[in-house]
């Protein structure tokens, strides 16, 4: 990102990272920078693996567990992969059934929880069409993300 903001020299960019690495490391605590155990690594490997869900990609941070339960459209961590918008759809489609039945049956807990469910759905909603433009666009990188 410097580069992106001040005019250096890839080599300038390259010697202050470094320098701010050195630095950081003498503030933390040095345990941090021992080798993982293989079962630390088996862990860290097994965590970028289960990321893949349905809709798309949770970019949840490592070692954090799933807040939403796997609620996923309700998740801002998850990256919806264009090709899914066909099961969004699917899933909105029924959200709006279950929520016609609840209120039909005055289940007022239910009919919250749907409507807050249907919130996040118009979210996703507008990601697709933010990362469709950027497709477009052909626009990569962090700033494509959404």
């Amino acid at each position: 990102m410097t580069q992106a903001y001040v005019a250096v020299y890839p080599e300038e960019v390259i010697r202050h990272y470094r320098q701010f690495i050195d630095q950081r490391r003498t503030h933390r605590p040095s345990e941090e920078y021992r080798e993982p155990s293989d079962t630390e690594w088996q862990d860290f490997r097994d965590h970028f693996s289960l990321r893949k869900v349905a809709l798309g990609t949770c970019d949840r941070p490592y070692g954090t567990p799933c807040q939403h339960e796997n609620a996923c459209v309700r998740c801002p961590m998850l990256r919806l992969d264009l090709a899914q918008e066909p099961r969004l759809l699917e899933i909105e489609t029924n959200t709006r059934q279950r929520l016609g039945e609840a209120q039909r049956m005055q289940w007022l807990g239910e009919v919250a929880g749907l409507q807050e469910s249907l919130r996040h759905i118009a979210d996703k909603k507008q990601q697709v069409e933010r990362l469709r433009v950027q497709a477009g666009h052909g626009e990569s990188g962090v700033g494509a993300l959404g």
